[in-house]
């Protein structure tokens, strides 16, 4: 029981570096922004920065509000409401996954890191009591690799329709929103202990289409060589777990 609630109380503390880091970097991007008076430049750039700070506004109401286990979690035995905690983080990657002004990728990535490695941790704490620990642990790797894959919101920039922009940033938006809303649901999956088969079929569906779309779209502006690798990654993932655990 200790060493469950010591990787309870590391997981918390994993999750507030990720706010705080995730939080750090968007508000010192912003803040740029709006001192240099570009927060409503041009079309791209009110979208990406609106939606930044919509999702941070809401990614604290709900810490306060949904998540006052996880608050005493960080100094005590409680065990965090995951389905909540996990829905907040969520929200709040929706800021990281918009381009704006003055990104520092190399914190965001620290950030993502750190959930990653809690999600590792809650694997760790679950595998003892799972039907099958190698399913889990594939499901896992998975779901880090299809994290991965969600495409970053970025301005097209060799387009001379300005019909095409408009497209490509409406399409590009529905896939970021859809990927990050499947990897939150199967996040949530994962920590309230049902993260033995993440291979589900709707989010890898969306993440070949949507995916497939905005490299495609993009792939005279610059071919997203990340979300290129991680796509494939996923797929090939997805189809070979499907044949190891396939089920009788």
């Amino acid at each position: 029981m200790e060493k469950k609630q010591r990787f309870t109380k590391v997981i918390s503390w994993l999750f507030l570096l990720y706010f705080v880091i995730l939080f750090a970097e968007r508000v010192q991007s912003l803040v740029r922004v709006v001192a240099e008076v570009r927060l409503f430049a041009a079309g791209f750039d009110i979208f990406v920065n609106l939606t930044a700070i919509l999702s941070l506004c809401a990614g604290i109401i709900m810490l306060i509000l949904f998540n006052a286990a996880f608050w005493r979690s960080l100094f005590s035995d409680t065990v965090p409401d995951y389905a909540n905690l996990t829905i907040t983080s969520g929200v709040v990657l929706v800021s990281g996954m918009v381009h704006t002004e003055y990104t520092i990728p190399g914190i965001q990535f620290a950030a993502y890191g750190a959930l990653i490695l809690a999600m590792i941790l809650r694997t760790v704490e679950l595998s003892a009591a799972a039907e099958n620990r190698a399913s889990q642990w594939y499901s896992l790797i998975y779901l880090t690799a299809f994290s991965m894959a969600i495409p970053v919101m970025y301005q097209l920039q060799a387009s001379d329709s300005l019909l095409y922009e408009k497209a490509f940033c409406f399409i590009e938006a529905d896939v970021m929103l859809l990927l990050v809303l499947s990897f939150t649901l199967m996040l949530r999956r994962l920590f309230l202990g049902r993260g033995e088969d993440l291979l589900l079929w709707i989010p890898f569906v969306i993440m070949v289409i949507g995916d497939a779309a905005v490299l495609w779209m993009r792939w005279t502006d610059e071919i997203n060589f990340f979300v290129l690798i991680f796509a494939a990654l996923s797929a090939v993932m997805f189809l070979v777990g499907k044949l190891i655990f396939r089920r009788r």
